[in-house]
């Protein structure tokens, strides 16, 4: 037997203790890579004759491979420059000034062009100089310095350092081997989707920035353009590769070039072009860089179009997005063969031949696999593994530990979750959690998580529970909603969890020794993080048990009340099926709300104040719900009865000055429940009054049901039908009003409704027509929608009528519940009949979840008992 499930936490999938403590080469290999840093400048200044083959062909040309091969993160922690941006925050005197709105959506131009400026600089200077190779390093250096002085978190890492690009293109979406992230320690929030804390999520929340792409496609031909420059101004590859007598490596030492390269050129040696030697070096230079750099944009935007067709054709998800990964895909492989074309060639080519053929090898592998692994991954790989580490953290079963393995995982816990009663609901109550935490963290959007088919099917989760787990959610996330301060992204989760950390340590050391707080201490904190006052007080009342959250959350679900009030007065003046669906809807929505503010509040109000409350809040007149509210001022805090009698009168206001019932739906299609907003959206239908901005937004639904609407709602206006139901076919909510109106599904909840909608089909019969046959097999119960059905028996003369149903009627069930032959044979009267036929399973199925049903059923036996006339 399967040891029996609890509940406890566990490392992501990735990040176990063991592979923390393999990380611990990592440290040493930072102080060396500093060392050797430091070590250049000084280096390059005194040893002029092999400054340039050490730095450029030795150093700099292992970089992009060191990356590639030890990962992204390993390498965001290794970087010396990063160090020296972070020396302001070791000496506790870090920046505050964040990156501006327009250096976040350009910042890949303002790397690329620092990178640019330095590979020029390369070729009129800091080549074959070695004092000119001391000054750069030292400028870059200072450069990282003042950046991390003036500016918070890693924001020279992120958005100045001429690397920085390179780095990702190499990497992204994931490198080679998975890695712990580079995240600081003290995280100020300040990058949006931050590559340290995961580099696939930017990956995909950038892909489709303009200056991302421009950089992926220009990229492979500056590269290019760079060291075809070699060729240009010698007119000869010999002087870049330096294996013919006579240039032995002339570009790796030449330390006077900066003093002609502004100069018109005289000679071969200081030629703009070989065939222009009267160009200075330096515009010649620039002129080559940009060139090639723009003929690779164009090249790749082409190249972009014809991959397009080509996925079109040959995969059914090939959306913009993924021709864009593609590209990007094949522009990085481009880049890097074309780098390890030259770089490091004037040495390598220095040393037994083996050793450069090699080294070509190796690139090729390395090359091709990183092609391989990136070039098939699509966001929604990305978003099914997160939501699957999720999952993983949450591990049940205590007699082993989770598989590395994700499918190995999934298929353990559910063959384990199947033997156990409990299983099915702690699977859905994982998922639950787990989708809850993936959402919170901001790498997966909710619609993403609806596309997540593979992942439910393994878990064997029904999209009827999945979409219960996404209601809820949604439920939960309207307090996010209604207080922007808690609209955070995954970069400002992280970055007030570290400080309600530190803030806690220190809280705990002064209640500790029952002292005095250090307001000081605690401004020099908020300076470190970057918190503001109002974030401040938000984590200390979660760390004092403080009711802040609360109180937005309770105020919203007054107002959810209130709305709720307020529709429904406005619907009993026009009564109809949808209507009084809509209403159903409300109710529950408001009955649900009323349950959240009894709970919530019930460490403040006594059992009969609780009672009281429900009672009031659930009355239809206005001034027993203001009087309720009001009376909460002598049980609760100031401030929460404050918010919550405030919440109150601007909802009753908004919702009061919509003029008409148009307006008041139209507000209803924003519900956070599904079923709200597609049943408001048909009532709008109805009137007429679903215009077109509505419609566009509601196609956009990440809730079928709605989408199904939205899109049946257009369809009839584009065909200029005078009516929403002058259609063939049913829609899933026109099911649903119509099994509402039949009494014994009257009480079912709308999950229930939708199931049972998609299990049936709606036919047409005509005047006589039978719906079925005395004596033969039946499995189907009919739900009549329109008309009037005749129920007839057999008898030596014919067939003789004993009883009718007419709309709103349900027939057919004995031969669902009890398997024998249909007892009477159904016919459609004179007029015909409009019915739904119901599925055996589908009905059996509600009967056994729904006690009303089951009920509604006893009751309508009873009275066919007393009659027996039906089958």
């Amino acid at each position: 037997m399967p040891a029996a499930p609890t509940a406890r936490t566990l490392p992501l999938a990735g990040q176990s203790q063991t592979e923390t403590d393999n990380e611990q080469w990592v440290e040493p290999i930072r102080w060396v890579a500093l060392a050797v840093f430091v070590v250049l400048p000084v280096f390059a200044f005194f040893v002029q004759r092999f400054a340039g083959r050490v730095v450029w062909t030795v150093m700099i040309a292992a970089l992009p491979l060191f990356i590639v091969l030890i990962g992204y993160h390993r390498w965001r922690r290794i970087c010396p420059l990063a160090f020296f941006s972070q020396i302001p925050v070791m000496l506790r005197r870090p920046g505050t000034l964040k990156a501006s709105e327009w250096l976040e959506r350009n910042y890949y131009y303002v790397s690329f062009a620092v990178f640019f400026f330095s590979l020029w600089l390369r070729l009129i200077a800091t080549n074959g100089s070695g004092a000119s190779i001391s000054i750069f390093f030292i400028i870059i250096s200072l450069a990282a310095l003042v950046t991390g002085a003036l500016y918070t978190g890693k924001t020279w890492c992120n958005y100045f350092c001429p690397v920085s690009f390179i780095e990702k293109i190499y990497t992204e979406p994931h490198g080679l081997r998975t890695t712990l992230n580079s995240q600081c320690e003290k995280c100020t929030a300040c990058k949006h989707a931050c590559p340290d804390i995961n580099e696939e999520n930017g990956y995909w929340k950038e892909i489709n920035l303009t200056a991302k792409r421009f950089v992926y496609y220009a990229f492979p031909g500056l590269v290019f353009g760079f060291y075809f420059y070699y060729y240009l101004q010698a007119g000869t590859w010999s002087y870049y590769f330096t294996r013919v007598e006579g240039y032995s490596g002339a570009w790796v030492n030449q330390p006077g070039i900066i003093w002609t390269a502004f100069l018109p050129g005289r000679d071969s040696e200081t030629a703009g072009f070989f065939f222009m030697q009267g160009m200075p070096r330096s515009l010649a230079s620039v002129l080559t860089l940009a060139v090639c750099a723009l003929l690779s944009f164009l090249l790749f935007s082409w190249l972009q179009i014809f991959i397009g067709a080509y996925l079109r054709r040959r995969e059914t998800d090939g959306d913009a997005q993924r021709v864009r990964h593609v590209t990007f895909s094949i522009a990085a492989f481009t880049a890097f063969l074309t780098f390890y074309t030259f770089a490091g060639a004037p040495t390598l080519w220095k040393l037994p031949w083996a050793i450069p053929h090699l080294f070509l090898i190796l690139i090729a592998l390395t090359a091709t696999l990183t092609l391989a692994r990136r070039v098939r991954r699509q966001s929604k790989d990305f978003a099914e593994e997160t939501l699957a580490r999720s999952i993983l953290r949450r591990w049940i079963w205590d007699d082993m530990q989770p598989p590395r393995d994700l499918h190995e995982a999934f298929l353990i816990h559910t063959i384990r979750s199947r033997e156990n009663a409990r299983g099915a609901a702690q699977t859905i109550e994982i998922y639950k959690e787990a989708v809850r935490e993936t959402l919170a963290n901001g790498f997966v959007t909710r619609e993403e998580v609806h596309l997540l088919e593979s992942l439910r099917n393994q878990l064997q989760i029904k999209k009827s529970d999945h979409d219960k787990v996404m209601a809820a959610l949604a439920d939960e996330d309207r307090a996010l909603l209604s207080d922007p301060a808690r609209q955070v992204t995954v970069e400002k989760r992280l970055q007030l969890a570290t400080y309600s950390r530190a803030l806690e340590q220190f809280l705990g050391k002064i209640l500790a020794a029952d002292g005095n707080a250090d307001d000081s201490f605690v401004r020099q904190l908020r300076s470190e993080y970057r918190v503001t006052e109002e974030e401040h007080a938000a984590v200390l009342d979660d760390l004092l048990g403080g009711s802040r959250g609360l109180a937005a959350r309770l105020a919203e679900e007054i107002a959810t009340v209130e709305r709720a009030a307020k529709t429904m007065q406005v619907l009993d003046l026009q009564k109809s099926p949808t209507h009084d669906f809509l209403k159903d809807l409300l109710r529950r929505r408001r009955a649900h709300s009323v349950e959240i503010l009894a709970r919530g509040l019930s460490f403040s109000l006594e059992e009969e104040e609780a009672i009281s409350l429900r009672a009031g809040l659930c009355s239809p007149e206005e001034s027993e719900r203001v009087s309720v509210i009001e009376q909460l001022r002598a049980s609760l805090p100031q401030a929460i009865a404050d918010k919550l009698l405030a919440a109150y009168r601007e909802t009753s206001l908004a919702e009061s000055s919509l003029p008409t019932m148009t307006d008041t739906l139209a507000q209803r299609t924003h519900s956070v429940d599904p079923y709200v907003r597609a049943v408001a959206l048909y009532a709008l239908g109805e009137r007429g009054a679903a215009d077109t901005k509505i419609l566009v937004r509601m196609l956009g639904d990440e809730h079928e049901l709605v989408r199904e609407t939205a899109a049946h709602l257009k369809e009839r206006a584009e065909m200029g039908a005078d009516t929403v139901g002058a259609h063939d076919h049913l829609i899933t909510v026109e099911k649903m009003i119509a099994l509402r109106s039949a009494p014994i599904f009257s009480s079912l909840g709308p999950g229930a409704l939708a199931e049972l909608a998609r299990a049936s089909r709606e036919d047409e019969y005509a005047a006589g027509q039978a719906l079925c046959m005395e004596g033969e097999e039946g499995n189907e119960v009919f739900i009549i929608l329109s008309g009037e059905v005749n129920v007839m028996l057999r008898d030596g003369l014919g067939e003789k009528m004993v009883n009718s149903e007419v709309a709103g009627g349900f027939i057919g069930e004995l031969a669902v519940l009890d398997p024998a032959p249909r007892s009477a044979t159904l016919r459609a009267s004179e007029h015909g009949a409009h019915v739904l036929r119901l599925g055996g399973e589908a009905f059996r199925n509600a009967l056994n979840a729904d006690p009303s049903i089951a009920a509604g059923v006893i009751r309508t036996l009873a009275q066919r008992l007393r009659h027996p006339h039906d089958e």
